[in-house]
């Protein structure tokens, strides 16, 4: 029997309880092999390294890539995949694991392994965000966040994200909501002008975990559901946040705002992150991807 080929790309950074990690993706590896995927693991040793491993398997004919990491890792990755036929699979390892829930993958890593023997697949859409002062783009599968989210992102420390896990963007956003001056920018959707102060573009229905905010998205739709806030209230945003914990953001009010669209442009000074990392500041574009992701799934 012919083996399938397949990298292992493994953040031994990522999560909670990282000393743990090393020798059982090394065991998932050797569990791998033994069911017949040629697996060659590869260990990030920092900021761009899933990308260029990624990209250069594609280039060396790997059909799957396999990624044991986190949201964030996962994101990295996507960047040397898009465009490619390999095909993503996913060991849950971060600290929320959003695109693992939303693909219904189990969380245990031996379970998780067990699915990518089997080798079922679908295709998903993804979000390119491309920013107009120099025109380089970052690929998103979950969500663009712009405003107070992207600040909370700045503002987490790594060190605090080790030990507390989600924890620390609820106590970093809690925080910094206290203290926080929203700032205004525009959207423009389908030839329409809309203010805000905060914008979640998304592509799936989870948001950070725990969070509904654009809960119609999905990821195998060609089309973002678009969440734009537009209040400078603080106490007004801790009672949405209230809502998007427990039942979903409110629609019909007049500070919030719902849209479908595969296209959005942004202008501003606000901050933007996607999938949980920062990376820039309006203008930006905001795009389904031209070219879809098949992803190992159960």
């Amino acid at each position: 029997m012919t083996k399938r080929k397949a990298i292992l790309i493994s953040n031994p950074k990522t999560g909670r309880y990282v000393s743990r990690r090393t020798t059982s993706v090394q065991d998932l590896s050797t569990y791998l092999q033994s069911v017949g995927v040629d697996v060659e693991l590869f260990m990030t040793a920092g900021p761009g390294d899933a990308a260029e491993i990624a990209e250069r398997a594609t280039q060396n004919g790997i059909v799957d890539v396999i990624v044991a990491g986190g949201d964030g890792t996962i994101n990295e990755a996507v960047q040397g995949l898009a465009g490619t036929n390999a095909r993503l699979a996913i060991i849950p390892r971060g600290t929320a694991n959003v695109l693992a829930r939303e693909l219904n993958l189990p969380l245990d890593g031996a379970q998780a392994a067990a699915v990518i023997a089997h080798g079922h697949s679908r295709r998903i859409h993804f979000g390119v965000a491309i920013d107009e002062a120099n025109n380089t783009q970052r690929y998103f599968l979950l969500m663009a966040g712009i405003g107070l989210d992207a600040s909370v992102v700045r503002r987490v420390r790594p060190s605090l994200k080790k030990h507390f896990g989600k924890g620390a963007f609820w106590f970093s956003g809690l925080s910094h909501l206290a203290k926080w001056n929203p700032r205004s920018f525009v959207l423009e959707i389908e030839g329409q002008v809309y203010n805000a102060t905060f914008a979640a573009i998304g592509n799936a229905a989870s948001y950070g975990g725990d969070l509904a905010i654009t809960p119609r998205a999905r990821l195998e739709r060609a089309e973002f559901e678009i969440c734009i806030i537009d209040t400078f209230s603080r106490l007004r945003y801790l009672s949405l946040l209230s809502f998007a914990m427990r039942s979903g953001m409110p629609r019909g009010k007049p500070d919030v705002r719902f849209l479908q669209a595969s296209y959005v442009r942004a202008i501003g000074a606000a901050a933007v992150q996607v999938d949980g990392e920062l990376i820039g500041h309006l203008p930006m574009r905001f795009e389904i991807a031209p070219h879809s992701l098949e992803v190992i799934v159960p």
